[in-house]
């Protein structure tokens, strides 16, 4: 089996092939391109967010020192654009945030390194400054794992639940939050649940070792949004944060793929809370619904454009906020857009070459208005060729929908909120049909998977494999 694509490998990899790049140069010429009056803004504007101490990058880029040693690392990941990680296509959407680098900056940092990575005269100007690390300042509550979990090195995916309890008095509303995951290369996703009910405590209690596994039928848990690998901070709609209750056990529920060798994870996350309770209602859904388990996937070896997709009309107007795009390893393309009664098309997003390592929630710089009567697309599509230089299985193998890193899934999150707030339960009604419908299919797919699952064993049986 080939070895997961990881680009942080890639990186520091690359890092030793220009450990030798000189830092010595003539930084006198009027014309020289220096860190000091040219590349030190870059770093901190393109850059920093990520590569700083106690984030997900393998080294920093805030000094002259740290970026001076890796002048060709830089020129040539940023030359074919694999950095900074950013894979929405331009004019598809614009988003807050993007860490699109210029084609300007990338001849400023080509040119800075042909010429010997030069410091030039003067000083850099100051670096960011980040408030312990998070991205959106001092947090209001950060909560933790109550004990760290030990990952093996080996062995198959983990699905882990980890209660803690909320501190607060009295209730809260979230309206901004960042995940941190202290074990990065073991740690898939994360869902956050608040449980007022206790029941994830008690299955707690009754498991020896910290946190309980599957998913304990709890009445009444409320959704707080998630994480997945290569996620940002997230930060709700104006109006529209998510309630948690004052007492309540905060639930991580984690997802783990062994990395090969044994880790030990605390997750913790930062809580930015709003003045006032909600005053509209925020609606989340998917296409296709349930991560595409009734979207049929079901990939051939070799096949390079098996396609899912679902499309849903909207009774009602909406303002859309954002799209969260979802796979594993072997998806490729993601396409969004909206088709309006008058025929026209608003494109959504559109990502080209999909990696796992970098799931963003692309959220507008202003929300898409659309009316009563629009139809949202979604398309996906998969390579499961040997030509995927992400394909974890090496010749590929039939891939199934499932839940482990190296099965398929497939979906687009969309959050939108009601134009009108009386249309909330129309909207919600008229989604539920496809859901619902989704959750059929679901079904009858799981039967055909265990059913072609089996037959691919009796044949490896039969073969001596």
């Amino acid at each position: 089996m080939k070895t997961p694509y990881v680009p942080i490998a890639l990186a520091c990899g690359l890092a030793l092939l220009s450990s030798g790049t000189a830092l010595a140069a003539d930084s006198t010429r009027d014309d020289a391109v220096t860190f000091n009056e040219h590349v030190a803004t870059i770093m901190h504007e393109r850059c920093a967010s990520c590569h700083r101490p106690d984030q997900a990058a393998p080294f920093s880029l805030l000094t002259y020192e740290d970026a001076a040693k890796r002048a060709q690392l830089i020129r040539a990941v940023t030359g074919t654009r694999y950095m900074p990680p950013w894979n929405a296509e331009p004019g598809y959407g614009k988003f807050k945030g993007e860490r699109r680098i210029t084609d300007q900056e990338i001849a400023t940092l080509a040119a800075w390194a042909e010429a010997g990575a030069p410091e030039g005269p003067g000083s850099a100007p100051a670096p960011p400054t980040f408030s312990a690390g998070w991205l959106l300042g001092e947090p209001d509550l950060v909560l933790s794992m109550e004990e760290p979990f030990t990952i093996p090195a080996d062995g198959p995916d983990i699905y882990r639940n980890f209660p803690t309890r909320v501190p607060t008095t009295e209730d809260k509303w979230v309206r901004a939050l960042q995940f941190r995951p202290q074990a990065r290369t073991v740690v898939h996703h994360s869902l956050f649940k608040a449980d007022t009910s206790g029941k994830a405590r008690e299955f707690d209690a009754r498991d020896k070792t910290p946190g309980y596994s599957g998913m304990g039928p709890i009445p009444g848990k409320r959704s707080l949004s998630g994480w997945a690998v290569g996620g940002q901070a997230r930060v709700f709609p104006e109006g529209s944060p998510l309630f948690l209750p004052a007492g309540s056990d905060f639930l991580f529920e984690s997802h783990f793929h062994p990395s090969g060798k044994q880790e030990t994870e605390r997750s913790s996350i930062a809580l930015y809370f709003a003045d006032k309770p909600a005053s509209r209602t925020r609606l989340s859904f998917q296409l296709p619904p349930r991560f595409g388990s009734g979207a049929g996937i079901d990939i051939a070896p070799g096949d390079a454009s098996f396609t899912i997709g679902e499309s849903f009309t909207l009774p009602a107007p909406v303002e859309l906020y954002g799209v969260t795009p979802h796979a594993h390893y072997i998806g490729k393309e993601f396409k969004s857009w909206a088709e309006l009664p008058d025929g026209s098309e608003v494109p959504l997003i559109w990502i080209k070459d999909w990696d796992f390592t970098w799931q963003d929630m692309y959220v507008y710089e202003e929300p898409i208005m659309l009316p009563a009567g629009a139809t949202i697309h979604s398309r996906i599509r998969y390579d499961n060729s040997a030509e995927n230089p992400r394909n974890p299985s090496n010749p590929p193998k039939r891939v199934f929908w499932g839940r482990q890193s190296e099965d398929e899934m497939g979906s687009i999150i969309y959050t939108a909120l009601p134009a009108n707030e009386s249309d909330a339960k129309a909207i919600r009604e008229a989604y539920s049909v496809i859901n619902k419908r989704h959750g059929r299919q679901a079904i009858e797919d799981s039967r055909a998977r265990r059913a072609a699952k089996r037959a691919l064993a009796a044949r490896a049986a039969s073969s001596g494999q």
